[in-house]
């Protein structure tokens, strides 16, 4: 029995193929070899018209037609199969111009591959061109982009996915809100790039960081979720002065709240007076 199972699984493998996502196809013949390429006896399944360049199917509707030619899909895409035209030009410029405007956010991002999608066949690439790239399109590694030339009749619109690696600091355990960040804190590591909610932290410097919310062990780090460590912190001592012609007066205080250089800040003296000061340095305040 054992056996039997085994011969069975071992003949759906072999008279079988994957069903992915994307294909790339180098003609206007959609065939089923580009699917299957052990196929014995070949069919069309699409003829793409001159102003066409993609086009796209459920899976179950492939995995039924190959069915119905007694031929086993096994489905890898996520319910919908692109298949797309390749280019007849050199693409060449236009992906060294997105990886540097990926490289221009993440310096220490690797890029593997550049893929270009276009609804609309690219027949000729100008001389000249600008990018317009959608909003926030850093974030992700699936966005688009607007190509625009004067030699164009129409504005051509590239769909991209992008793989590549960059590196991040992740929490290397929970952090509390307010926690001054040290490299203890941190892991820096390289992960495949999927998506990002902001700019990663690319490195804590010479400026002292402190957590603006709490962050669980393992959560990437953004700049948006750090900001420098204010001169004058709330609940803590700082050294106040008062000058008025001759007189020179330093005392201990305790600030009330976080305060920058040049912010006006509330005070307490130890007789519970409170008084405004401006921030002058670190736990440094002046009484004007």
């Amino acid at each position: 029995m054992k056996f039997l199972s085994f011969l069975l699984f071992f003949t759906l493998s072999l008279f079988s193929a994957n069903l992915e996502s994307y294909y790339t196809l180098p003609s206007s013949e959609l065939n089923a070899s580009v699917i299957y390429p052990e196929i014995k006896e070949d069919f069309t399944i699409y003829t793409f018209t001159e102003n066409r360049n993609r086009k796209s199917f459920s899976s179950d509707s492939l995995i039924k037609l190959f069915d119905e030619h007694d031929l086993t899909l096994n489905d890898e895409s996520r319910g919908i199969v692109h298949f797309e035209r390749a280019s007849d030009i050199s693409l060449t410029a236009i992906k060294k111009d997105i990886e540097a405007y990926y490289l221009s956010y993440y310096p220490n991002m690797q890029i593997k591959t550049i893929a270009l999608h276009s609804n609309t066949p690219i027949t000729q690439l100008p001389e000249k061109y600008t990018l317009t790239f959608k909003t926030n399109a850093h974030k992700y590694k699936h966005s688009s982009l607007q190509l625009n030339a004067d030699e164009l009749d129409v504005r051509l619109f590239i769909r991209y996915t992008i793989e590549a690696t960059v590196k991040v600091f992740k929490a290397s355990h929970n952090l509390s809100r307010g926690k001054i960040l040290s490299y203890i804190d941190l892991k820096y590591t390289r992960e495949p790039f999927k998506r990002f909610t902001g700019v990663p932290l690319r490195e804590l410097g010479e400026v002292t960081l402190r957590l603006k919310k709490r962050l669980p062990k393992g959560r990437t780090v953004y700049e948006h979720d750090v900001e420098p460590l204010p001169s004058v912190l709330k609940n803590k001592t700082v050294y106040a002065r008062f000058s008025n012609g001759n007189v020179h007066l330093e005392f201990q205080a305790t600030s009330l709240q976080d305060g920058r250089i040049g912010d006006i800040v509330s005070i307490q003296k130890k007789d519970k007076t409170r008084l405004k000061a401006k921030v002058i340095g670190r736990n440094q305040v002046e009484i004007e």
